[in-house]
């Protein structure tokens, strides 16, 4: 079932250069990296009961990726850890993520448009979530408030206006840089 759901990953991503045959397997699932910049990873944890494994962790960074967010991410239900960073991605975080576990959530420096979604704040699980450098607009939502788990939250280099909203000092385990 992961195989599949990372097949509609990719198409959503538009990655092309995935190796589909064993994701969870010692044997490398991706090409060789070009850049500092390129990361090109995938973790699976395979400590479950009769020795299965569930992708745990995507790392796409600098892949030149020009799709948009996989709402299918949802598919992968053990998913923590999410980096699409340095793309071309466009439009906006799926609402399907919702009802992931997702702790932390990199897409900074990407196409990424519209408000902030609200919904994010129904991701309780987040401890640091990127959205810097994308083209996102309007308010920051209060609904993030309910994040109380947040240790690091990124938002600049958008198009945000508006004040901060209160509600983000329930965010009381926020590191300061």
């Amino acid at each position: 079932m992961a195989v599949e759901a990372l097949r509609e990953i990719a198409a959503q991503l538009h990655k092309k250069d995935w190796n589909f045959s064993d994701p969870c397997s010692n044997v490398p699932t991706f090409s060789t990296p070009h850049t500092d910049q390129y990361n090109n990873t995938l973790f699976c944890n395979c400590s479950f009961p009769g020795n299965v494994c569930h992708i745990q962790s995507i790392f796409l960074v600098g892949q030149e990726l020009d799709g948009v967010l996989p709402p299918a991410l949802v598919k992968l239900p053990y998913i923590k850890q999410l980096n699409l960073g340095q793309n071309y991605l466009g439009g906006s975080i799926p609402h399907e993520w919702t009802s992931t576990k997702l702790e932390f959530l990199v897409l900074s420096v990407n196409n990424l448009s519209g408000p902030i979604p609200s919904y994010l704040g129904n991701i309780f699980t987040l401890q640091a979530l990127a959205l810097e450098s994308n083209l996102f607009s309007g308010t920051i939502p209060p609904e993030l408030g309910k994040l109380i788990n947040m240790e690091i939250l990124y938002l600049r280099a958008n198009n945000l206006t508006g004040e901060l909203p209160v509600s983000l000092t329930n965010m009381t385990k926020l590191k300061t840089l």
